[in-house]
């Protein structure tokens, strides 16, 4: 089973996870399909949440990694997909991604866009898009769409929280599953992503996460400086 996880903070027009939802089944191909949903601060009527889905609630917005973490333990999958609400998987592209986990054991992450990145001064290079049926190493697998084994994210415990509400998670799990000698790979499946709720913004906008209110410049100097402590000499 693929177990696809999902953490909404906010309702918006498609796409959405309603419309994430209705693209599972065909998207998991052969592969049985499981929708998780982290409700973060939002109910699920609100959010468009199918009544077919899974959801664990929380009374605020916990932020990403906080929300992939809750929707996992929700998930029965083997295989365990995140992804943002505003992706559009097309068909037989999440099946793709199980089955380069499925065939390759040195795999750890797996997804549609990879990057590589200047390991010296830990900043993005450039993209890494594999061609349909390709498979690419990368440094990093993009954080809107990507899939992992459950037994390597129970490995790596997780999602590392303190990078709440969101910002340098996604690359600290990748680095973290690499700590466990496994590779990240950049798999051509056709999964489209509007950018939505990932578009870059003016730093001086700000997010509410954990009953605060915080700038997105100070949320991503702090993240910055947490993974450069926590990686940085490795």
């Amino acid at each position: 089973m693929i177990s696809v996880c999902s953490a909404v903070y906010r309702a918006h027009p498609a796409p959405n996870v309603a419309s994430l939802a209705e693209r599972l089944d065909a998207a998991c191909g052969e592969e049985d399909s499981q929708l998780c949903v982290a409700l973060n601060g939002i109910d699920a009527a609100t959010a468009g949440v199918p009544p077919t889905a899974r959801v664990k609630p929380a009374s605020v917005n916990r932020g990403v990694g906080p929300g992939w973490n809750m929707a996992a333990s929700i998930a029965d999958g083997e295989i365990l997909v995140f992804a943002n609400d505003d992706c559009e998987p097309g068909p037989g592209s999440l099946e793709a991604l199980a089955r380069s986990l499925h065939e390759d054991a040195t795999a750890g992450v797996v997804g549609p866009l990879g990057s590589t990145w200047d390991r010296t001064a830990w900043r993005h290079q450039e993209f890494v898009h594999p061609r349909p049926g390709e498979v690419r190493e990368c440094d990093v697998v993009s954080g809107f769409c990507f899939a992992v084994r459950r037994d390597t994210f129970d490995a790596v415990g997780g999602f590392d929280e303190a990078y709440a509400p969101a910002s340098w998670e996604e690359v600290d799990f990748n680095l973290a599953v690499k700590s466990e000698g496994l590779r990240t790979l950049a798999v051509g499946a056709d999964v489209r992503h509007e950018w939505g709720v990932s578009a870059k913004a003016p730093p001086w906008r700000t997010i509410r996460h954990n009953g605060r209110r915080e700038l997105l410049w100070s949320i991503h100097r702090r993240n910055r400086r947490r993974f450069l402590s926590k990686w940085g000499g490795r």
